[in-house]
């Protein structure tokens, strides 16, 4: 509770002594004094008309500086003299509690301001904390991924290398048996050829036995 009356009363008194400084260095302006209204005349003396009456703690801009009188303009633009001793280069406490007050809301709106973007960015890290957390998880998830797809490649160049070994046994297998093929094709065919002649010698045996056996009947039948 101290900490918070303490920054709303250093805001107020830093921007009373800035307000004092600024009067100061501005020369050329004044404030009313705070007292009853001054009566703003048209030249330098009782004598002269009242244009208006001045406010007290009004803001005037000082034109001319006379020995008991001043030549000031109001924020209007109405131009006249006021005694000199009504004028002075510090505000009145009436109109720096004004100052003060509309500084003091000015900071109290910009303090809900900066609270909402505050709140705003709050919000935003929380949003992007949980965004990066998921780009953690879906890095993890890539590093396994990939971690597998490296375990995965090396069983297929294993498998690769055993299935082309085997590809090898296969290939002399065939090599073998074709070989093998041929050998047993040219045994058939030699066996064929075998078998042929060999029945072709017992068909003219029995042919050169059937015609011996022919040509002896013949005889035993010409001697009977």
């Amino acid at each position: 509770m101290l900490k918070l009356r303490l920054f709303h009363v250093f805001p107020l008194g830093l921007l009373f002594l800035i307000t004092f400084l600024c009067v100061i260095a501005s020369a050329d302006q004044r404030y009313v004094r705070p007292n009853i209204d001054v009566p703003l005349r048209r030249g330098q003396g009782n004598k002269y008309k009242i244009l208006k009456l001045v406010k007290s703690g009004e803001l005037v801009e000082l034109l001319k500086e006379g020995h008991s009188w001043a030549k000031i303009q109001l924020s209007n633009g109405t131009i006249g003299w006021l005694p000199k001793q009504f004028l002075s280069l510090e505000a009145p406490p009436l109109q720096l509690v004004k100052i003060l007050r509309k500084d003091n809301e000015r900071l109290q709106e910009r303090e809900k301001q900066l609270t909402l973007e505050l709140n705003k960015l709050k919000e935003l890290q929380v949003n992007t904390g949980g965004e990066l957390s998921t780009c953690i998880a879906r890095r993890d998830k890539f590093e396994a991924d990939y971690i597998r797809l490296q375990e995965d490649t090396s069983d297929i160049v294993a498998i690769n290398k055993k299935m082309a070994e085997t590809q090898k046994q296969i290939d002399t297998v065939q090599a073998a048996m074709h070989t093998v093929e041929l050998q047993n094709n040219e045994l058939k065919r030699k066996t064929a050829v075998t078998w042929f002649l060999a029945g072709g010698g017992v068909l003219f045996a029995g042919w050169i036995i059937g015609l011996i056996t022919c040509r002896t009947r013949r005889r035993r039948s010409s001697l009977l």
